[in-house]
């Protein structure tokens, strides 16, 4: 086979036609991917080639061989976008050096913390959905806000500068061959404001970060560890970007799947959770699972070092490796009916989050965010409703990550009854 004949990736139907519509189930995957073996050569766009990572198991092993397949070395492969200088596109010391700068904030043990802001923030922006009634826009109203306004005050950031991270944060993620000036510009742009805020948090002789917020955690270590203020800045800069933007696109991913999606009995999975709100933080791991996060359907791309045998294929040193995460979470070797929404599977592996050293820092943040927002949308809201026919929902295309570019809902809400 020659290099012209090795299957084209992304896959066609991952490729947003210019009006942004999608296929009927905008959260599927190709069927491309079927009968594919675990590990199949494929072509990039710009004709790099590489090896499709698809089962679960050899995705974990890509994951977490960190000193086997490296991520520095594959950053900025056409279609994915840089994202360089940050952690993202590190390895070895120079990405633990980073991570450490956060501790243990975000520790599964302590991520209730920040619970009441969670749920203060959530209730806020319900009761404006209220006066403003229907239809509501899930975007602009409710995710972006919501997961933006948490990230800012854990890093104690001032309300009035959050937008130039969201700014920011689509310029940093946005793709295309012409993009990669505009990524850097909003690294550098983003970085020197961190600058600015960590500087006089480190000249601090006694920094005692765990009475601060999360700047004064990373200020703390940063000095203790003489870590230098360009790197610090940024990973607080890198953190605020993770921080917001793929879980408030996991919001309105998830409401599009819940309020679309129906049970054997005709009832929405938005119904059932209504029924049943102990089913949400299972129905959360299952939504992560099934609702692909990003427009590539994969993980950062990495690189092998080294020459070793993956999945029954030999990979030689210098191979793209795509962990093909999403369709690795519906692996049928590892998930018994892996196309089911299934509130109440026990078992589930998913590597929504990724895992290894590159395993998402704030994964606990943000099942924290998106649990307390489907338990009090369903509460407060039970009879919501897509605004829209499902097929007319505009699905975005700016940036890598896979969401509704708006999302209208009427959320039918019994209390404005009263």
């Amino acid at each position: 086979m020659t290099a012209t004949d090795h299957p084209r990736y992304p896959f066609p139907c991952q490729d947003v036609p210019a009006d942004g519509h999608r296929p009927a189930d905008p959260m599927g995957l190709s069927a491309l991917y079927d009968g594919l073996a675990p590990v199949t050569r494929v072509r990039l766009p710009e004709g790099h080639e590489a090896f499709l990572v698809t089962g679960h198991a050899q995705c974990l092993r890509v994951l977490r061989e960190h000193d086997t397949f490296r991520r520095a070395e594959a950053d900025a492969i056409p279609p994915y976008p840089r994202t360089s200088p940050t952690m993202l596109a590190r390895d070895g010391r120079e990405h633990r050096v980073h991570r450490d700068l956060v501790g243990n904030a975000f520790a599964p043990a302590r991520i209730d913390r920040y619970r009441p802001a969670v749920e203060r923030l959530t209730s806020r922006l319900l009761d404006a959905l209220v006066q403003a009634g229907d239809p509501v826009e899930v975007n602009e109203q409710l995710a972006l806000p919501l997961t933006l306004g948490v990230i800012g005050g854990a890093m104690g950031l001032p309300d009035d500068d959050l937008p130039l991270f969201r700014t920011w944060g689509d310029m940093f993620l946005s793709t295309g061959a012409d993009r990669a000036a505009e990524n850097e510009r909003a690294m550098l742009e983003m970085s020197a404001y961190m600058a600015g805020r960590l500087g006089g948090l480190m000249v601090d002789a006694e920094p005692r970060p765990e009475e601060g917020g999360l700047l004064s955690v990373i200020a703390g270590n940063a000095v203790r560890r003489r870590t230098s203020l360009e790197e610090t800045a940024l990973l607080a800069a890198s953190l605020v970007i993770a921080g917001w933007e793929t879980t408030a696109a996991a919001i309105a991913g998830f409401l599009f799947r819940l309020l679309t999606t129906r049970k054997d009995g005709g009832e929405t999975l938005y119904r059932l959770l209504v029924a049943h709100p102990h089913h949400i933080p299972r129905a959360v791991e299952e939504l992560l699972r099934t609702t692909p996060g990003t427009a590539f359907e994969s993980a950062q791309p990495r690189r092998a070092v080294r020459a070793v045998e993956l999945g029954g294929v030999r990979l030689r040193e210098g191979d793209l490796v795509i962990p093909a995460i999403d369709r690795a979470n519906r692996d049928p070797d590892v998930f018994e009916e892996p196309e089911h929404v299934d509130f109440q599977r026990t078992r589930n592996s998913h590597l929504a989050f990724g895992s290894g050293p590159h395993a998402c820092l704030g994964a606990p943040l943000a099942r924290l965010e998106l649990a307390v927002v489907l338990r009090e949308l369903t509460r407060r809201f039970p009879d919501t409703r897509l605004h829209h026919a499902p097929h007319d929902v505009v699905w975005n295309t700016v940036t890598s990550i896979r969401h509704p570019a708006a999302l209208w809902l009427d959320l039918a809400s019994s209390e404005r009854a009263r």
